[in-house]
């Protein structure tokens, strides 16, 4: 999708022009890419905070986010504890959750139960995602090729291992082994299935990968910048020769949208934008690299069709537009942001307790909260719906659908918790509408939709909340468990319902 003059008025509109302050904070010490490690997050505005609030931030560190990434309508979140949440369009299965091909989007995130741990995790943007565990294994969900209403669910690829960063262009991707070789591999467009990876001859000691269009980037532990195309012929992936472009200063951090507009960010925290021709015979760039406001101080840019974001070393952020002599704007309403990511229609940042802001397009809830009522856009940035975690009887619930805090009521898929309990739900219709009866053990409850009344062996009782229908799941109360003798508990630290069964 191209970016339009119309989103680009709604970036703006989150702006505002603020003069550059010359003094900066030393950055936290990561490895280059996307994600930032959840203990240098902390440190990085530890100083500024008070001895209860980092108190406060060690406590919850598993639930910190520590990468996010703004696909096309929909958005992904990799949290400290290596847990996985998605939230926003489905329609073509982008979201990687089972049983929910009916289902054409998630207003908060879910939780991809069945990945285990991931380090980092990657997206091409449409729909197809990469995640890289712990041990170095790689593995893969979202849309599959040619398929409408399908989902591949998580799933790990063979033959990978001692991988520690990944990209992809859904056809093709490219994984960073920890030695600093690349390896690369090819995904077939009728089954799905991913080919033998092969090792990328020309590439060593690198430390950061990108990918965009059919150019794959590759940023050395010398600073230097390598390209190469990539395109598949009669099932075969054919990679051409590294090419090391010149003219350009040592560099800490890439991120490119196409070969026409790339970025780099320097050790003194100077950002660079350059172009090169498109063909990968030659490192030669357009024009000379262009220092883009010198006087600020960044961390990481993350660059999409038509804008960049840049995170300073303050803890701002800040929005180029890239058109040349134009200043960086700063986004109102964020701050001790640590990083980020740039979408066509949508953006998405991390703070440095890993709280998740959101805005832009949201027709499909991919900021992270409700569409609102009207045009479905969010203007400025806003906090995305804490993702809740269940458990039953100790285990993660395997449930395709979130459980979310409603004016202060936790409010569950009342059909996947009955299943793990060892009970059901059915639903009947009459000419006074639906009804639903919840059997568990010998115990039967009734209720309708958007009714907080409910009846339990056909005495009636009052609900903390109204029977609700959310992406087409039937939610109701977590307290009406409690109500069954279950042992209902909420942790607003870890942000997790507990239910053991009686």
């Amino acid at each position: 999708m191209k970016y339009s003059h119309f989103m680009q008025g709604v970036l703006l509109s989150a702006v505002v022009v603020t003069a550059v302050s010359p003094h900066s904070f030393a950055a936290a010490s990561t490895q280059p890419g996307d994600r930032l490690d959840s203990a240098a997050r902390l440190s990085v505005f530890s100083s500024a905070e008070s001895p209860a609030a980092s108190a406060s931030s060690t406590a919850t560190l598993g639930t910190a986010f520590v990468q996010v990434a703004a696909g096309n309508y929909y958005s992904v979140g990799l949290r400290a504890d290596g847990s996985v949440w998605t939230w926003g369009r489905n329609l073509y299965g982008e979201l990687g959750i089972p049983d929910t091909t009916a289902v054409s989007s998630m207003v908060a995130p879910v939780r991809l139960n069945t990945l285990p741990p991931l380090n980092s995790i990657a997206t091409d943007g449409y729909g197809y995602q990469l995640g890289v565990t712990r041990d170095g294994t790689v593995w893969e969900w979202g849309s599959r090729p040619g398929y409408v209403r399908e989902t591949q669910v998580p799933r790990a690829l063979p033959g990978l291992s001692g991988i520690s960063q990944v990209t992809t262009l859904q056809k093709y991707s490219f994984g960073l082994a920890s030695d600093g070789s690349v390896k690369a591999w090819m995904r077939d467009q009728k089954s799905g299935d991913s080919g033998k990876p092969i090792s990328v001859k020309g590439l060593k000691n690198i430390v950061q990968l990108q990918s965009t269009s059919d150019y794959i980037y590759a940023l050395d532990s010398a600073g230097s910048v390598w390209k190469l195309t990539v395109n598949t012929s009669e099932n075969q992936l054919h990679l051409s020769v590294p090419v090391r472009i010149q003219g350009l200063p040592a560099l800490k951090q890439i991120s490119m949208q196409h070969a026409y507009d790339a970025y780099g960010i320097d050790s003194s925290g100077k950002v660079w934008n350059w172009s090169t021709p498109a063909s990968s015979s030659t490192g030669k760039l357009y024009v000379k690299p262009v220092s883009i406001q010198p006087s600020l101080q960044v961390r990481n840019v993350y660059a999409s069709p038509g804008y960049a974001l840049l995170v300073s070393r303050q803890g701002e952020l800040w929005m180029y537009d890239g058109k040349k002599g134009r200043t960086a704007v700063k986004v109102k309403g964020l701050q001790r942001i640590v990083s980020a990511s740039a979408g066509d229609t949508h953006r998405l940042t991390i703070d440095a307790k890993g709280q998740v802001f959101g805005w832009g397009a949201n027709n499909w809830n991919e900021v992270g909260v409700p569409r609102n009522a009207g045009d479905g856009m969010e203007y400025a940035p806003v906090p995305i719906q804490r993702p809740i975690t269940i458990r039953i009887n100790g285990s993660l619930l395997p449930a395709s659908f979130p459980a979310v805090n409603k004016n202060n009521s936790i409010i569950v898929p009342v059909k996947s918790i009955a299943k793990e309990l060892g009970g059901s739900l059915e639903a009947s219709t009459t000419q006074e509408g639906t009804s639903y009866k919840l059997q568990y053990g010998q115990t039967t409850v009734t209720f309708r939709p958007d009714s907080a009344d409910a009846a339990i062996q056909g005495q009636s009782i009052a609900l903390s909340a109204p029977v609700s229908m959310i992406n087409g799941a039937v939610m109701v109360p977590a307290s009406l468990f409690k109500q069954l003798g279950c042992q209902v508990d909420w942790n607003p630290n870890l942000v997790e319902l507990s239910i053991q069964g009686k």
